[in-house]
């Protein structure tokens, strides 16, 4: 067993997780919810997270909610607030080795599909990759589309899947397409975690289907920390992920 497969069996239970993303304020600010980053943290662990999506700086000040309790994602990538025009280019923000520091067992990276810097984050990503190798380290790929009208479109979603196994990626998340995301998952040979997106109506609904078209998990972020009751909806999604679904997928 190599230190990657140690890390990724952190994230993933039986081959499959709940990743709350609580990396939202990182552009957004403190949004509601996110107020008070260790009030957070601590609603989705008790409420069964497997592993939790931060900022760097989240990740050193929290450490004491989060350690030996779930897995730790951190993500790379972001320097656009929701005031820049902008938004569509995330940029290199913390480095592997500062991540390794901080006892990451993964870490992230976000390619906006189809926006005028498309390029230069694919190149950010091939280099992320390279350098976490070295450490034995899990990249997840977020490649979701630059076009929110893009979102649920199958074939551009099954784009952003491929594109990120191809370019070596250990697991990819991305929206859920509903209809043909069967599709997209045989065609994808690492795990597929789904965007929970904005606020949905029924988020357990979307995460019970998603599973059943062969999802490896869930990493939502507003459809938790936006609930009357964070820790009550962490602990029905971490429920529905490991005991509802159709078969657990095995993390590769």
């Amino acid at each position: 067993m190599t230190g990657k497969e140690v890390r990724l069996r952190r994230i993933f239970r039986r081959g499959r997780s709940f990743i709350s993303a609580l990396d939202y304020g990182g552009f957004m600010g403190p949004a509601p919810g996110i107020e008070d980053p260790g009030a957070i943290v601590r609603q989705v662990v008790d409420g069964g997270a497997d592993a939790i999506l931060v900022n760097p700086g989240v990740a050193r000040s929290e450490w004491a909610t989060y350690a030996g309790r779930c897995g730790l994602i951190i993500r790379l990538t972001g320097g656009a607030t929701r005031y820049n025009p902008n938004m569509s280019y995330h940029a290199l923000v913390c480095g592997v080795e500062e991540a390794v520091s901080l006892g990451a067992d993964a870490v992230c990276i976000m390619v906006l599909v189809g926006a005028p810097e498309e390029q230069r984050m694919f190149e950010t990503m091939a280099e992320v990759i390279s350098q976490a190798t070295r450490y034995g380290l899990p990249v997840l790929a977020e490649i979701i589309p630059a076009d929110m009208n893009m979102s649920h479109d199958p074939e551009c979603i099954a784009v952003c899947a491929r594109v990120g196994y191809e370019l070596g990626a250990d697991f990819v998340k991305t929206y859920f397409t509903g209809q043909g995301f069967d599709r997209i998952v045989r065609a994808c040979k690492i795990p597929i975690v789904i965007a929970g997106g904005p606020r949905t109506s029924d988020p357990i609904c979307m995460a019970r289907e998603a599973l059943n078209a062969g999802a490896a998990g869930i990493a939502f972020g507003r459809n938790v920390f936006e609930a009357a009751d964070p820790e009550a909806m962490a602990r029905e999604l971490a429920r529905v992920v490991h005991e509802g679904g159709r078969e657990e997928v095995a993390v590769r």
